[in-house]
């Protein structure tokens, strides 16, 4: 497999856009409006219309998800740890760490994971691959939310600084913070949509699919336009972190999991390993950007690791045989 061939276009895509803004062709007001339109409009459509066209009938056993999902939490869990203690700027930030969190264990499924597998394996891997996608959004956006709802550090005043303001779950931030985001929301609705049968008529889900067709290529501009604006080089060892938990800890964790704990079939074992061996996703910078944390850290964590990935995917998958 010719991983090069997969991650080439997205790189250049990024590209364009770093150069485009850097060389003035366009400013940072053009690059906000486009920003919102994507993430407000274009990912939401693709994202609804994926779920409620799904494919839920063929259900495999919990061991298939847990296999999956069990390491994807306890990456998510130490990334976001690593951030709470030792980032400099974040250090004890809920939000931030969250996001941090967020962008090491959150995998380029569609554009990257799904190709190499087609091309490895065959269509059939379709099914499995998009078992695991329908809920890995809704799971990794949603606990980002959770965990961010608890707020940054409360300011403390000299007289209290040496006690520790314990902090509480803030209900109404965590709401406003879900059901504010249009990539949970059209998830969720998305999912309602195809539980519920509800039929799409054909004119709306033509719609949906023209609306929802440049949604990556367009949150992959917006990222390489930003990087322009970002001074990435500040957060470099974070950068690094999260391309390391993401290319490499992550999909160790997952073979551990899918080969020795629940003893799963090699294809699947494969499939699984190259999802959560995929590059950063770039929903993942679209959320810190939302959250207003790590940005810089997102956007070079996501071209970092897809420019990685050249050589870990591949690696990954000769280990897997």
């Amino acid at each position: 497999m010719n991983i090069i061939s997969v991650t080439s276009p997205l790189i250049l895509v990024a590209l364009l856009g770093f150069i485009l803004c850097k060389s003035n062709k366009l400013n940072k007001s053009q690059v906000d409006a486009l920003s919102k339109f994507t993430f407000f409009y274009s990912i939401p459509a693709f994202l609804f219309y994926q779920m409620a066209n799904a494919d839920f009938s063929n259900m495999v056993d919990a061991k298939f998800f847990a296999g999956f999902y069990l390491p994807l939490l306890c990456c998510f869990l130490l990334a976001g740890l690593a951030n709470y203690f030792f980032h400099k700027k974040y250090q004890k930030h809920y939000p931030a760490s969250a996001v941090f969190a967020l962008g090491a264990s959150y995998s380029n499924t569609v554009i990257v994971g799904l190709p190499v597998l087609l091309a490895v394996i065959g269509e059939q891997v379709v099914a499995l691959v998009f078992l695991i996608i329908t809920f890995h959004s809704t799971l990794l956006f949603g606990l980002t939310s959770a965990i961010a709802a608890r707020g940054a550090p409360q300011e403390q005043t000299p007289s209290d600084s040496a006690l520790p303001k314990r902090q509480r779950f803030d209900w109404q931030g965590f709401f406003k913070q879900t059901f504010n985001n249009p990539l949970i929301i059209s998830i969720l609705s998305g999912l309602v949509v195809n539980l519920l049968a509800i039929p799409l008529p054909g004119v709306i889900g033509d719609a949906l699919q023209l609306l929802g067709k440049p949604a990556i290529t367009l949150a992959l501009f917006i990222l390489g336009a930003s990087l322009a604006y970002y001074q990435v080089r500040n957060e470099i060892n974070f950068i690094m972190l999260a391309s390391i938990f993401k290319l490499m800890i992550l999909p160790a964790m997952v073979y551990g999991a899918a080969f020795y704990l629940f003893q799963l079939e090699p294809m699947i074992i494969t499939v699984l390993v190259i999802l959560s061996a995929s590059p950063i996703g770039v929903n993942a910078y679209l959320i810190a950007k939302m959250q207003e944390v790590h940005q810089e850290t997102l956007a070079g964590a996501v071209v970092v690791s897809t420019v990685m990935s050249v050589f870990t995917v591949p690696a990954w998958l000769w280990f897997l045989g």
